[in-house]
């Protein structure tokens, strides 16, 4: 791609860690600097035959934003617009909007990713919360699951000397006790585990969940894959990554429900170019850390229970031990990566930054 003939210090723009996109007035990509590339996920080759219509929609306010700024002849800054990268992710930012002051033909768009700050702030919310489920599960373990046996002996006992509708009481206390426990069992995964590091083959692993997904609990929907091909393997515990998996996507089909017809899942690996993690256990800097993305078209999550969804026992699922999502956490936690969500009606994203080198 030549370099713009009106544009001025390309070496500076060049080395910008911000993105910049420069349009004419048909919308036509002209130019984007080396840090638009990574956000946007599309080579400067490429990008020849884009226009702005290739990452927003026809009908999106950018458009008309960029009307005011050539007929105002001024900047404009919107907040929390949503952007389609080169292989159709999507990113909120905040977009600066400027006229070229020589040239009316141009127009510069700057894109500042906040979102991914908020989610480095978030991590470290979730670090302790990782910390707490962990201390409650030995709690209960200890506090609780103990005298459970003792309980459901008494129980046993006191069947066999009773007649047979008072009966009925006894087994309601046995499977009551036996629900609690097998309740307390499933938190025990939260403590004293060790990881089982190997070398993982990200896309045979999420091409084995989606098999099962597709064959299973998810059989009403349809599961669609978004890859980057040139992914390389990650150290991680391959069993509770698939555990991890599993478990978003069964969430994900339950909020679509088997009613609808037109039910999606989208499955979308790549990198995070604009991402810098620091693994709290190593105080090790990665860059560029894997993003996976667990996307649904279902009616979102209810505001209420958005910002506490890894807690233990918190489920915006009427049935849900609030369990799930939680030992996700734990998890992805326990790998020096983050979680993140960003779920509105429609459209739900649940995504994972995972170090590519180990951690």
């Amino acid at each position: 791609m030549e370099q713009p003939k009106e544009l001025d210090g390309y070496d500076i723009i060049e080395s910008l860690p911000t993105p910049l996109i420069v349009a004419d007035d048909q919308f036509n990509i002209t130019y984007i600097n080396g840090a638009a590339e990574d956000f946007l996920m599309v080579s400067k080759k490429n990008i020849q035959q884009c226009s702005l219509y290739s990452f927003f929609p026809k009908a999106h306010s950018v458009f008309e934003l960029i009307n005011k700024v050539k007929a105002k002849k001024r900047g404009i800054v919107e907040y929390e617009i949503e952007i389609f990268t080169y292989n159709q992710a999507i990113k909120e930012v905040t977009l600066y909007i400027a006229p070229f002051i020589k040239n009316e033909k141009f127009i510069t768009l700057t894109i500042h990713d906040y979102s991914i700050v908020k989610t480095i702030e978030e991590k470290a919310s979730f670090h302790k919360i990782s910390r707490s489920v962990a201390n409650m599960a030995a709690l209960l373990a200890h506090e609780i699951k103990n005298p459970l046996s003792g309980i459901k002996g008494a129980a046993q006992l006191l069947e066999k000397s009773l007649e047979a509708p008072d009966q009925e009481l006894t087994t309601l206390i046995s499977d009551e006790v036996e629900r609690i426990k097998n309740l307390v069992d499933r938190t025990a995964i939260f403590y004293n585990q060790a990881l089982q590091i190997s070398d993982v083959n990200i896309y045979s692993l999420l091409a084995h969940v989606k098999k099962i997904a597709e064959n299973g609990f998810a059989s009403f929907v349809k599961i669609k894959t978004i890859y980057d091909p040139s992914l390389p393997l990650i150290r991680a515990d391959k069993d509770l990554l698939i555990q991890v998996f599993i478990n978003l996507i069964k969430n994900a089909a339950e909020a679509i429900g088997s009613q609808r017809k037109d039910g999606v899942i989208t499955l979308i690996i790549g990198y995070e170019p604009n991402l810098v993690m620091n693994i709290s256990k190593t105080k090790k800097r990665v860059t560029s850390p894997l993003m996976i993305i667990v996307r649904d078209n279902g009616p979102g999550i209810p505001d209420k229970v958005k910002q506490r969804l890894f807690e233990p026992f918190i489920s915006s699922r009427p049935n849900g031990t609030g369990l799930g999502l939680a030992l996700c956490g734990k998890i992805i936690n326990d790998h020096g990566g983050i979680i993140d969500i960003h779920s509105q009606k429609g459209k739900t994203d649940i995504k994972i930054y995972l170090p590519l080198s180990g951690f």
